[in-house]
């Protein structure tokens, strides 16, 4: 028995990746008894405000909101990320440890170069991941091949018309508690005044705004998928 094994796994290239971008639907889905991971890959070391130590505190806040059941750092260089083997093989043996059926990964086109960097390796190796011949090993045990079912890949700061999206109307307001756990990045330390960053807030809860509208729910997330999604009749998409 995998005592290790999630429904969902998220990664993220930057801790409060996951939180900005899919934080609703993680809630959502611990909320119906789903068991959820989230994988940084960085630290976020690169970022303009805080550090490596205090963002990581701010994960453990954010990760105990959100209810989360595991969290993992990867240590990839933060503004340097790339899909080398090394990296690859990284994200494997997460996937194999926590044999999840859905991961979801950053945007697969945005602002930070870093992002769909991401959402390139995670995918490469989503899909290596269930490779027979590929062997890795965790703790100096061989693991056994995993591929998830599908691999979806969140909104960020680009509006990328999404392919689907989910309520999160009634998770929004635990969802921004969560996002607001990573306080470096909405506060300049010298003054202690509001960041040039606040305005993210606005732009999470707007472009939530805009992908709830079409659905009529106040707040929604959305994703893209790299394969079309297959269903059992026409009933199933509404």
């Amino acid at each position: 028995m995998n005592n290790f094994k999630v429904d969902i796994l998220a990664f993220g290239a930057h801790p409060d990746d996951v939180e900005c971008a899919a934080a609703g639907v993680l809630l959502k889905h611990i909320s119906l008894g789903k068991k959820v991971a989230i994988i940084d890959m960085t630290q976020g070391e690169m970022g303009t405000y805080g550090t490596k130590e205090i963002r990581h505190q701010e994960t453990l806040k954010a990760s105990e909101i959100l209810g989360v059941s595991f969290r993992e750092q990867l240590y990839m260089p933060d503004g340097g990320l790339e899909n080398t083997e090394e990296n690859k093989l990284k994200v494997i043996r997460m996937i194999r440890k926590y044999q999840p059926e859905i991961i979801l990964s950053n945007a697969v086109e945005d602002r930070h170069p870093d992002h769909a960097m991401a959402a390139k390796i995670v995918n490469d190796a989503s899909f290596v991941s269930g490779l027979i011949k590929k062997e890795t090993t965790y703790n100096d045990v061989l693991q056994e091949p995993w591929r998830p079912k599908v691999v979806y890949n969140y909104i960020q700061d680009y509006f990328i018309p999404p392919n689907f999206v989910i309520d999160i109307s009634k998770e929004m307001e635990t969802k921004m508690e969560a996002i607001k756990a990573f306080s470096s990045q909405f506060v300049t330390p010298k003054t202690n005044e509001p960041s040039g960053i606040m305005g993210l807030l606005d732009q999470i809860k707007s472009t939530n705004s805009i992908l709830g509208r079409q659905i009529n729910a106040k707040y929604a997330e959305g994703f893209t998928v790299n394969r079309y999604i297959g269903v059992q009749n026409f009933f199933n998409l509404y």
